[in-house]
């Protein structure tokens, strides 16, 4: 594969939606320039061998995850595998579908000056029509799917060259920011991080890369060997990394202008509206905030139609694929029907949309990312994987599998049981010591049985 074309394909799996709308809400909660970068340096350095591994066990077996389930393999716990993933699938992409959707609906008023100089009273009554404007969203998730559906047939191509048209155009976005970015960072403010600081950095770091984490396998069984995907890897986070900082530039004048610490997706739209108010044009830098969000939500889902694409043509691709988009079409519009807090879908509480998010980010995609991870770390034989990283061997490659055999798993089951304790409504700790009092308890009934069945004399 081209080198070009797989920086695009790669970025293309990176960029998204969190880099515009999540981060800058977590930054200003969790310790600003602190939370940025220890982020910065787990994009950097803790996905790093999870991206590698999956190119190298992509490289490794040279067929997609359907393909190795049900044709190769053909075991069960390879399909049922096959099936916590596509599951993962179906949830990032619903949940994608469900923000783009917003995010069309609002850069598109934006840009067309409907959000330009509303009063306070106005902005509650703009948001509450548009949160009651049920068939507006579901026209934009209706249209997704169906575009969906006709670039799945085309795979690599469609999406190959749809990223190699919007990668430069976000890479000349990042060089006209460098200069906002720098003034950015030079106004934060600078905090010892707390544990939960660091736990969300973690999470964050892991689900901005979701759609990586996922389909970087399926990219891998198209590359070369000799292809230098560490340096290829660290080109495409710190990609990432940037065109998060310079979305962050644009929108962190607002946020420190609207001065709410606690901030979510929906005030950090309110902030941009505020910002607004005494405006009668549109400033160039949000319409370019506002430009990117959408275009970048519009492409996000793209790369995970890697997975239910299948180059080979067998006979349940086309089914699969429109399957799949169905699926993801019908839960997208449960979370468009449950995201107002009088909905009926409301559970314990919690709008669905929240368990959706916790159960595919914090709890199903760690588990095919530690399953990847162990599986190349301890199981693929050492030489094998030695040849894929480093053919030269040394200490780059030792630190390389030692933190993806006890690093990567240790970080990802800390945001596990976070995820899980926030589904279940309690605490970490009482999780932490529930986990141990299993373990305790499990290995004193081993002992017992043991000893009763083979008992020493």
């Amino acid at each position: 594969m081209n080198l070009i074309l797989l920086l695009a394909l790669l970025v293309g799996t990176q960029i998204g939606l969190s880099d515009g709308l999540i981060l800058p809400t977590l930054v200003a909660e969790h310790g600003q320039g602190s939370f940025l970068a220890v982020y910065t340096l787990l994009k950097l350095l803790f996905i790093l061998p999870v991206l590698q591994a999956e190119l190298v066990a992509g490289r490794l077996y040279r067929v997609t995850p359907f393909e190795f389930s049900f044709f190769i393999l053909n075991k069960t716990w390879a399909r049922v595998f096959f099936s916590i993933l596509l599951t993962a699938v179906i949830l990032v992409m619903a949940i994608n579908l469900f923000n783009t959707s917003w995010a069309l609906m609002f850069g598109i008023d934006g840009l067309q000056g409907e959000l330009l100089s509303l009063k306070p009273l106005d902005q509650n009554l703009y948001w509450f029509a548009q949160s009651q404007d049920i068939s507006r969203i579901m026209i934009f998730v209706v249209a997704q799917g169906i575009l969906l559906i006709m670039l799945g047939g085309l795979a690599w191509r469609a999406i190959a060259a749809i990223f190699l048209t919007v990668v430069p155009m976000v890479a000349l976005f990042i060089v006209l920011s460098l200069p906002n970015i720098g003034r950015m960072l030079y106004s934060m403010e600078w905090p010892p991080l707390a544990w939960d600081d660091l736990l969300v950095a973690m999470q964050h770091a892991l689900t901005s890369s979701m759609a990586g984490l996922l389909i970087w396998y399926v990219v891998g069984t198209n590359l070369s060997d000799r292809l230098p995907t560490g340096r290829v890897i660290i080109a495409v986070q710190s990609f990432d990394v940037l065109y998060g900082m310079a979305m962050l530039a644009i929108s962190w004048q607002w946020i420190s202008a609207y001065g709410i610490v606690n901030l979510d997706v929906g005030t950090l739209l309110r902030a941009l509206t505020a910002s607004l108010a005494d405006t009668v044009q549109l400033p160039f830098p949000v319409a370019v905030w506002l430009f990117f969000t959408a275009l970048v939500g519009i492409v996000s889902s793209l790369p995970l139609l890697l997975l239910v694409t299948q180059e080979r043509h067998n006979s349940g691709q086309q089914w699969l694929l429109i399957g799949t988009v169905a699926l993801v079409m019908a839960l997208s519009g449960v979370l468009v029907y449950s995201h107002d807090p009088d909905s009926p879908l409301i559970w314990y509480g919690k709008p669905v949309y929240d368990y959706v998010q916790q159960l595919s980010q914090g709890l199903i995609i760690p588990f095919i990312t530690a399953a990847i991870a162990l599986w190349v770390g301890w199981v693929v034989w050492p030489n094998r994987v030695l040849q894929q990283v480093n053919p030269h061997g040394g200490v780059r490659y030792f630190l390389w599998r030692l933190v993806l055999k006890f690093v990567v798993p240790l970080v990802l089951g800390l945001v596990f049981v976070r995820a899980a304790a926030s589904l279940i409504a309690v605490d970490l700790y009482q999780v932490l010591v529930f986990l141990c009092a299993f373990l305790l308890i499990f290995r004193l009934y081993s002992w017992v049985k043991q000893r009763a069945l083979f008992p020493k004399i």
